[in-house]
């Protein structure tokens, strides 16, 4: 698919980025200028800047060249909102953003597989919910903490890019009132603190199985693991695949803010309902 290739130059570009960018902000991460660069559609990317300078997770813009292509570099404190969303018991893991061209990649595989609407589950600032809405896909966030379903609200609102926003619990949400039909979900939570999330809101599909068709979920796994993990197969989700019946049809590693400083990114796992 062509997000393979993107993806490679997708690495190539923030591996040059690393190179040339030396920050004591672990919120950094770039977007090419929309002129003079074929990785990306251009009207993608004059709203992708646009969701940066409306977010106010980020202060500080600096221009820069990576691969012969002119990039704008953007820098971010997330302190208040990783605060704020550890006080909910039922959250398994704060805030900590993928990169909006991570996302933009994942969205687009989801596309490509043929999901015409995406959930998110722990929607954080909205940045998978906005890539989703500028490729045309249906967006739906779950966020529980009302300070980043604020911002999301925000964002969507003075960008006039449309997505909807739940603020709650994601496994007490009532998933037969969304569009549920040719849908991934995305859970935004490592395997050992997302397991039980994963679970809930697995379960809770299951209920409208038979009426569904074409319904997957994307898993975010871990390249390392701790010495007494559970389970250190499938990038620490294969006995939660086995045993909701998943299969996996595509892998993507991808940038995110905590892998920023390693050699190895985050995978994503797009699974399917068998």
């Amino acid at each position: 698919m062509v997000q393979n290739y993107l993806v490679q130059e997708l690495l190539k570009l923030k591996n040059e980025y690393l190179e040339k960018i030396h920050s004591y902000n672990h919120i950094r991460e770039f977007l090419p200028a929309t002129s003079n660069q074929s990785l990306f559609d251009k009207s993608h990317l004059e709203k992708l800047h646009t969701f940066f300078k409306l977010n106010k997770i980020y202060y500080k813009e600096e221009s820069l060249v990576l691969g012969n292509i002119p990039c704008i570099s953007y820098e971010g404190d997330i302190n208040q909102f990783w605060l704020s969303s550890k006080k909910y018991d039922t959250n398994y893991q704060p805030f900590l953003p993928t990169w909006v061209l991570s996302a933009l990649v994942m969205v687009q595989e989801a596309k490509d597989l043929g999901f015409e609407n995406i959930i998110d589950i722990g929607s954080g600032d909205g940045r998978l919910l906005y890539c989703g809405s500028i490729i045309g896909l249906n967006s739906i966030g779950v966020e529980i903490d009302k300070d980043l379903c604020d911002l999301q609200t925000k964002i969507s609102d003075d960008s006039n890019v449309k997505f909807r926003v739940i603020n709650g619990d994601s496994n007490s949400i009532d998933y037969s009132q969304l569009a549920l039909e040719n849908t991934m979900l995305f859970v935004s939570a490592l395997p050992e603190s997302g397991e039980m999330i994963s679970y809930g809101i697995t379960n809770q599909f299951k209920k409208y199985m038979d009426k569904l068709h074409n319904v997957g979920i994307t898993l975010m796994g871990s390249q390392t693991y701790r010495k007494y993990s559970r389970d250190k197969s499938m990038w620490g989700w294969g006995k939660f695949i086995d045993d909701c019946e998943l299969k996996l049809v595509e892998c993507l590693s991808l940038p995110t803010s905590w892998t920023l400083d390693e050699k190895k990114e985050t995978p994503y796992l797009f699974t399917l309902f068998k």
